[in-house]
């Protein structure tokens, strides 16, 4: 932007005309209207008054920076913001979507890293009961599935089950868990084979555990422990 097109603005800002801005200069309506086409520029003496009467300063006439207004005349009031209702139910709809979405990530967070917690049935033997109900049969099945591939002498079995319930047992650390109860096993010979067993897991998400490994504990006088078959 030019010097004579920050005059002519500021003029028209201000609501004069180029009769009223001359008189007020003691100039001519043509230097005036020079000065705003940019045919010639007001002196110095000039310049201060029109500085003056157009309620801005020198600098900003001459270089279009460091615009203030004059002590005395306050500078416009910054727009405020109009708080309706509309703006109201907005803002509260987003507070409440925000908590909505922490509360959500935080019960993602615990249920896949969380340490592991017991029910609130009470003791560690209550929550070992529902590990024992609820994984006891998928268990079984990999233990047989792996003492098959053991390199240890054992028998051939034909079958197992999961027995002694009460007597379940449960560790855990962080997001690791230990279960152990008894398995019966039946050889092909008719005999049952009763095995104390330990496996370990992993929680995926609060009560639900990947199964990583099983050891069979003092058999034959020496533990057994295989990784479990995916």
């Amino acid at each position: 932007m030019t010097l004579g097109e920050r005059i002519g603005n500021l003029r028209r800002d201000a609501g004069y005309s180029q009769e009223y801005v001359a008189e007020s200069l003691g100039v001519s309506r043509q230097a005036v209207s020079k000065w705003e086409t940019d045919l010639s520029s007001p002196d110095t003496e000039n310049l201060i008054k029109l500085a003056e009467l157009l309620n801005t300063s020198v600098q900003f006439l001459a270089t279009g920076k460091d615009f203030y207004f004059p002590e005395g005349k306050p500078a416009p009031e910054k727009k405020k913001i109009k708080i309706t209702k509309k703006f109201v139910i907005k803002i509260i709809a987003i507070i409440i979507g925000t908590m909505i979405f922490l509360a959500a990530a935080a019960y993602v967070l615990i249920g896949l890293f969380g340490t592991v917690r017991f029910d609130s049935a009470a003791c560690s033997g209550g929550y070992s009961t529902f590990l024992f109900d609820k994984y006891s049969e998928e268990l079984t099945e990999k233990f047989l599935e792996n003492i098959e591939n053991s390199e240890e002498r054992h028998p051939v079995f034909v079958s197992a089950r999961p027995v002694g319930k009460e007597h379940a047992k449960m560790n855990s650390s962080k997001r690791d868990i230990w279960l152990t109860f008894t398995v019966l096993g039946e050889a092909k010979s008719g005999n049952e084979y009763a095995y104390s067993v330990t496996f370990k897991g992993k929680r995926i998400w609060y009560d639900t555990y990947k199964w990583t490994s099983v050891s069979i504990n003092g058999d034959f006088g020496n533990p057994y422990f295989t990784s479990i078959s995916p």
